[in-house]
């Protein structure tokens, strides 16, 4: 019986170190107000793209290549505020091209 705890246990506390060594930053959406535009910029160069808070319930989603965006959209300049910019240049927005959807 006193195997089985221990082995309860050890295979428990297993589990909960496998969920804490998760990133944050995957689960989290970044405050763009809350960061430089050079570190809003860096971490969309990082990451490929980001869907940011930027305030007010407003979410954007900023990508680092227009590639990235789907074969109907095309990429534009997109600015949002950071901290220590009103308009801060982080990338660039999906945008539908002229002449595709509806």
């Amino acid at each position: 019986m006193r195997h089985i705890l221990l082995s309860t246990v050890l295979t428990l506390s297993v589990v909960a170190l496998s969920a804490a060594s998760v990133p944050a930053a995957a689960q989290e959406t970044p405050r763009s107000t809350g960061m430089s535009c050079s570190a809003v910029s860096a971490l969309v160069q990082q990451r490929g793209q980001v869907v940011f808070d930027t305030g007010g319930g407003d979410l954007r989603r900023v990508v680092n290549n227009p590639s990235l965006c789907s074969a109907q959209d095309g990429g534009a300049p997109v600015w949002i505020p950071s901290q220590d910019q009103s308009q801060c240049l982080a990338g660039y927005r999906c945008e539908e091209r002229e002449g595709h959807g509806n």
